[in-house]
This record gives structure tokens, sequence and C-alpha cells, in this order.
């Protein structure tokens, strides 16, 4: 998580939308075979990388919009309770193998669109709430929602990229 008081509402949007821009500028640079390929040292594709971008971004959209974000990830509330993170990608990881590159991106793009939508209905307030004020299940007591939005956002992006490029 991330912990990303000072950064302003427009700010976030900006870097949102740049690591956006790069990430869609790698993908769309690559041919179909290429985004199914899957990596020897990870056996994650492309498509793999990108479908689990969008699980952990439709999660923290469903989170700012009511919704529970374990639904928004494709997994059972009970998955969310007692898996560990690296278990939770597994999950994530096992519901999205038989997605295709399109689905993939299709799936990215409305977790994406979601989570622009999601944001400017926010106040720059709003970014400061307590992660456990949108989950009142959790008690992330002092840690501001903007610091998820950001890690399972652009930093997320940014991260997945790199592996990506490598061919991880």
């Amino acid at each position: 998580m991330n912990d990303a008081r000072g950064i302003s509402k427009s700010e976030l949007v900006s870097r949102l939308e740049t690591s956006w821009n790069d990430l869609m500028g790698f993908v769309m640079g690559l041919d179909e075979a290429a985004k199914s390929r899957r990596a020897a040292e990870s056996d994650w594709s492309v498509s793999d990388h990108l479908s689990h971008l969008a699980a952990w971004e439709m999660g923290i959209v469903y989170l700012l919009t009511g919704r529970p974000r374990h639904e928004g990830m494709g997994i059972t509330a009970q998955q969310w309770d007692e898996l560990t993170m690296d278990e939770i990608n597994d999950e994530v990881h096992r519901a999205a193998a038989a997605r295709s590159a399109a689905e993939a991106m299709a799936f990215l793009r409305l977790a994406h669109e979601g989570m622009l939508n999601a944001l400017a209905e926010m106040t720059e307030a709003d970014l400061l709430r307590d992660y456990s004020e949108y989950d009142p299940r959790e008690s992330y007591s002092g840690r501001p929602i903007v610091g998820w939005i950001i890690g399972d956002s652009y930093d997320h992006y940014d991260e997945h990229l790199e592996y990506m490029r490598a061919g991880e």
C-alpha cells in the first residue's frame, strides 16, 4: 500500500493516465501470439498480467462505489478473508486462464474506465478517507484510500509493465 497523502486528485489522474498510456503503448505493439505466449520463468502471459491488473483495479472500483472489493476481483468473501495475497493472486490467475488476450484487454479497459468514473465522483477529501471507511470490515485506521488507488492502478501498471517487458 502506498501512502500518498500529499497527492492531489489532478496529479493522481495525471499519473494514472501516463502509466495507462505507457502500458497501452507496449501492449498495442504486440501481436496476439505475443500477448498469449507464456514466459518460461513465471508461466504468465501478457494476457495474464492484463487480467491480473484488471482484477485488482476492478476490486478498488467496487470498493470506491460501495460494493464488496472481492466481488470486483472475482473471488469469494471467504477467499478474500482467508487467503494470503499470493494465494489471492493465484486464484485470480486461475480464473483468468481461459480468457483470451482480447477478453483480458476488454476487462482491463472496463476496470480503467470504472476507476476514472469513480475518481471523477471523488473529492480531495475523499482520497484521504481511511480505507476502513470504504470497507468497515477492514481496520486500516489512518491509512487513506488514495494509497490503495495508486497501488492497484498506476503503480501496479508500472510494476507489471516491467515484468512484461522482461518477458517474465
